[in-house]
C-alpha cells in the first residue's frame, strides 16, 4: 500500500509539473538523451539525512573525484540536512548565513547577492552541474526543502564551473529516493502570520525495489515586519530513479517553485539627507507602494543516465533545463530629502518582466588508471550551456521624464499606481559556453597526492542590452588547476592549491557595453585534520587572490541604467573551520574568516561593504538526563562595514545575531521544535552592497510539529 500510494502521488505531481513546464517553457517535452554512472549509490558521498551528522566524509564538488574533505586541496564547508532541520533553515539565504566565509547581501526584499573572501559569488551548482547567475543575483528565494545538503567550496573553482572566481562555489545536493519507505510532515507557525507545511515522501515504487521515487512539497504564507510586505510560496519536487541493469541507472526529476510577493522593495531606503546627516527609520520602514508586486516562477527539469563499467570506470551524462519568469510592478525612490522642505526625493515606477532560460549538458567519465606502478584517478568531461535573457521595462511618463518629484519619504506608500505609458527599454541576449575539462589525482606516494587539471572555456555573448547591440566572443581560454596534499599522519594533512581566474561578465560599463572578463590568480595553503575517528573535520586556510577588471558599481546611472567600472581587487586572509560531532550528544559547525587586506592596485581599500572579519558558530546538545530533548544556539557576528553616499560615510557597526533552538521527541513518530531568531533583538542594516539599505527582522519565532514514519 505504501508503494502504491507513493507511486500514485509521484505520478500526479509528475504530470502536474510536466504540464506546468510545457506551459512555461518551450521544447521541454523532448529532453536530450542522458548518460550517467550507475555506480552512484556506491561511490557517491552518502546522503547527510542518513548520517544525521553536521559534516560529511567526502565530496565531489572540487574535482568530481570522490575525495575526503581532508584530501580536498581547497577549503570546503557543508551545511547538512540535520543542521537545516535543527535551526529551521527554510531558504538558501538562511542556509548560507551559517556557512563559513559567506556574506548574504540582502540588497532588496526579493533580490540577493552573495560574496566570499571579498568577491562576488557568481556560480551555483546543483548536483555539481554549474548554474551561473545571468545577472549576478537571485530573484525571490530558493527553498531548501529540495536539498539534502549544501556544499561551499571556497576559492576559485574554474575546473568544473568553467569560470574561475576566488569567492566560492555553492553546490546544492538534491535529496534522492531511498531504498526503504519513509515519510515526514512538518507543520510550522510563527511570527507575522508565518505558516508553512512541508511533506516529504520517499521509497520504492515496485516490489523489486529497482524503481524508486521521492516527492517533496512545501507551501508557505507569511506577512512581514516590513510595512505592506507579504509572500506566498509553493514548492514541488519529484524524482524517479530506476536501475535498468545492475550497472545502469536512469533518473528524471523536476522542481517547481513559485514566489508571489506583495509590496516588495525595489532598491531600499535612502540613507542620508541632503545636508549629509544620517537618516533614521523604524525597522518596518519600506519604500514599496501598496500596488507593487513581484512574482517569480522557476521550473527546473533534469535527466541523468549513469553507467559503471567492470574496470572501475563510470560515465555520467546530465541534461538540465531551467526557466525562470519574473513579473513585477515596482516603485523605486532615490535622491536626498531636504529636512526642511521635504523635497529632493524622486519616484521611479516601472513594470518589469523577465524570462531567463538555461539549457545545460554535462558529460564525464572517471576512474582509476595505473602509472609507474601506482594507481591514480582521472576525470575527463565536457559541459555545454546556453542561457538567454529577455527583459522588458515599461515606464510611466511624467512630462517626458521617467521620474517624478515626491513631497517626502512617507508618500511612497500611497503613491498612486500610474499608467505605464512611457518609454520602453529592455534586453535580449544569448550566452553560450563550452567547457572541456580534465583532472587527475596522482598518488605520488602513500602520503603525497597531487591533483592537476585544466579547462578550456569557449564563451560567446550576443544580443541587445538596454539599447546597445554587442557581440563578444571569448574562445579557447585555458584555466589551470594544481593542488597537492601531504598526509602528515592518518589524521592531519597539509595542502596547497593554485587556480586561474577567468570570469566573463554581463554587467555594463558607462558605454552600456559588457565589462571585459575578470582575470587573475588564486592561491591557498592550509592544514586539515580529522578528529575522534573522523567524526570532526577542521581546517586552517591561508588565501590570496589577485584580480583585474572586477565590477564596481558607479555612483550615477546612465539613461536610468546601473553601470559598473572595472577595478583591481587583491585579497588575502585566513579562515578556520570546524564541523562534526564532539561526542554522541554534541554537534558543532562553524568558522572564522579574517580578510587581512582587500585592496586595489594602488593599495587603497576597496569594497568597504565587505566585513573583514566574520564568526559563524552553531551547536546542538542532546541533554543526557533528558535524552528526548536537544537544545542549541547559533551566533553570526561580523565586523563593521561602510559605504560612501554623496561623500558622506554611512557605517554599520559590528553586530551579532543569536538564534536558539529546542526540539523534543514526543515518541518515535512525533516531535516538536521551537526556533527563536535574533533573540537579542539586534537592529542592523541588511547590507551596504548598494548605497541604499533596509533593516533586518527583529526578534521572532517559529514552532514546528513533525510527524515521521
Amino acid at each position: 500500500m505504501q508503494q502504491k500510494a507513493l507511486a500514485l502521488a509521484l505520478s500526479a505531481i509528475w504530470a502536474a509539473n510536466s504540464f506546468a513546464a510545457e506551459q512555461t517553457a518551450e521544447n521541454t517535452s523532448t529532453l536530450p538523451e542522458v548518460k550517467v554512472s550507475a555506480q552512484a549509490e556506491d561511490s557517491a558521498p552518502q546522503a547527510s539525512e542518513k548520517t544525521k551528522s553536521y559534516t560529511v566524509k567526502s565530496t565531489e564538488t572540487a574535482t568530481r573525484l570522490n575525495t575526503s574533505l581532508r584530501e580536498t586541496p581547497q577549503s570546503i564547508s557543508v551545511i547538512t540536512r540535520a543542521q537545516m532541520d535543527d535551526f529551521g533553515l527554510k531558504t538558501v539565504n538562511d542556509v548560507l548565513d551559517y556557512a563559513t566565509g559567506v556574506k548574504v547581501e540582502r540588497v532588496e526584499t526579493d533580490r540577493t547577492y552573495y560574496t566570499a573572501r571579498g568577491a562576488d559569488i557568481t556560480n551555483f551548482q546543483i548536483d555539481g552541474v554549474g548554474m551561473p547567475f545571468l545577472n549576478g543575483n537571485v530573484w525571490g528565494d530558493i527553498d531548501s526543502a529540495v536539498y539534502d545538503r549544501v556544499e561551499i567550496l571556497r576559492g576559485a573553482n574554474g575546473l568544473l564551473s568553467g569560470t574561475g572566481n576566488p569567492s566560492a562555489t555553492i553546490n546544492f545536493v538534491r535529496k534522492r529516493p531511498t531504498q526503504e519507505f519513509q515519510a515526514r510532515v512538518d507543520l510550522s507557525a510563527g511570527s507575522w502570520n508565518n505558516r508553512r507545511l512541508d511533506i516529504d515522501v520517499s521509497g520504492p515504487l515496485n516490489e523489486a525495489g529497482n524503481v524508486r521515487g521521492r516527492l517533496v512539497l512545501a507551501t508557505q504564507d507569511r506577512d512581514s515586519y516590513l510595512d505592506r510586505y507579504s509572500v506566498n510560496k509553493n514548492v514541488a519536487y519529484g524524482i524517479i530513479e530506476a536501475d535498468v541493469t545492475d550497472q545502469t541507472r536512469v533518473t528524471v526529476g523536476h522542481t517547481y517553485q513559485q514566489n508571489n510577493a506583495n509590496s516588495p522593495m525595489w532598491g531600499a531606503l535612502p540613507l542620508v539627507y541632503a545636508d549629509g546627516t544620517r537618516r533614521s527609520y523604524s525597522r518596518s520602514a519600506s519604500t514599496a507602494a501598496d500596488w507593487a508586486y513581484g512574482n517569480v516562477l522557476t521550473n527546473i527539469t533534469f535527466a541523468e543516465l549513469a553507467h559503471s563499467f567492470s574496470n572501475g570506470w563510470q560515465g555520467k551524462l546530465v541534461v538540465t533545463r531551467k526557466e525562470s519568469t519574473v513579473d513585477t510592478k515596482l516603485f523605486y525612490i532615490f535622491g536626498n530629502e531636504n529636512t526642511t522642505t521635504g523635497s529632493g526625493l524622486f519616484g521611479y515606477p516601472s513594470k518589469f518582466d523577465g524570462t531567463y532560460k538555461e539549457l545545460l549538458a554535462d558529460a564525464y567519465a572517471s576512474g582509476p588508471f595505473t602509472f609507474a606502478g601506482r594507481e591514480h584517478e582521472l576525470v575527463v568531461g565536457s559541459s555545454w550551456s546556453r542561457a538567454t535573457a529577455d527583459e522588458r521595462s515599461l515606464f510611466a511618463s511624467y512630462g517626458g521624464s521617467r521620474f517624478i518629484a515626491l513631497d517626502n519619504f512617507s508618500s511612497s506608500s500611497t503613491f498612486p499606481e500610474p499608467n505605464f505609458n512611457g518609454d520602453v527599454s529592455g534586453a535580449n541576449f544569448d550566452i553560450k559556453r563550452l567547457n572541456n575539462y580534465v583532472a587527475a589525482k596522482f598518488n605520488i606516494s602513500d602520503a603525497l597526492k597531487l591533483t592537476t587539471g585544466a579547462n578550456m572555456l569557449s564563451y560567446e555573448s550576443t544580443g541587445l542590452n538596454y539599447g546597445e547591440q554587442y557581440n563578444t566572443k571569448r574562445s579557447d581560454k585555458i584555466t589551470p588547476y594544481l593542488g597537492a596534499v601531504y598526509n602528515l599522519t592518518n589524521q592531519h594533512s597539509i595542502y596547497a592549491s593554485y587556480t586561474g581566474i577567468f570570469n566573463p561578465q554581463v554587467v555594463l560599463n558607462n558605454n552600456l557595453q559588457p565589462l571585459d572578463p575578470v582575470e587573475g590568480k588564486n592561491y591557498e595553503l592550509g592544514l586539515k585534520s580529522e578528529w575522534l575517528n573522523k567524526a570532526i573535520n577542521t581546517s586552517v586556510a591561508l588565501f590570496r587572490s589577485e584580480q583585474k577588471n572586477v565590477a564596481q558599481q558607479n555612483a550615477d546611472m546612465v539613461n536610468g541604467i546601473t553601470t559598473y567600472s572595472g577595478i583591481e581587487a587583491n585579497a588575502k586572509g585566513y579562515e578556520l573551520d570546524i564541523a562534526g560531532e564532539v561526542n554522541d550528544n554534541l554537534r558543532v559547525n562553524g568558522g572564522f574568516t579574517n580578510i587581512l587586506s582587500l585592496e586595489d592596485g594602488d593599495n587603497n581599500n576597496v569594497k568597504p561593504y565587505t566585513p573583514r572579519r566574520m564568526v559563524k558558530l552553531a551547536a546542538v546538545y542532546k541533554i543526557p538526563q533528558l535524552e528526548k530533548l536537544k537544545v542549541g544556539a547559533s551566533v553570526n557576528w561580523q565586523s563593521d562595514i561602510h559605504t560612501d553616499v554623496n561623500n558622506v560615510r554611512v557605517r554599520q557597526d559590528s553586530y551579532a545575531v543569536v538564534n536558539l533552538t529546542a526540539n523534543y521527541e514526543i515518541d518515535k513518530h512525533w516531535s516538536a521544535a521551537l526556533n527563536l531568531y535574533n533573540v537579542t533583538d539586534e537592529k542592523y542594516l541588511t547590507s551596504l552592497y548598494w548605497t541604499q539599505s533596509y533593516y533586518a527582522a527583529p526578534r521572532s519565532g517559529m514552532m514546528t510539529l513533525t510527524w515521521k514514519y
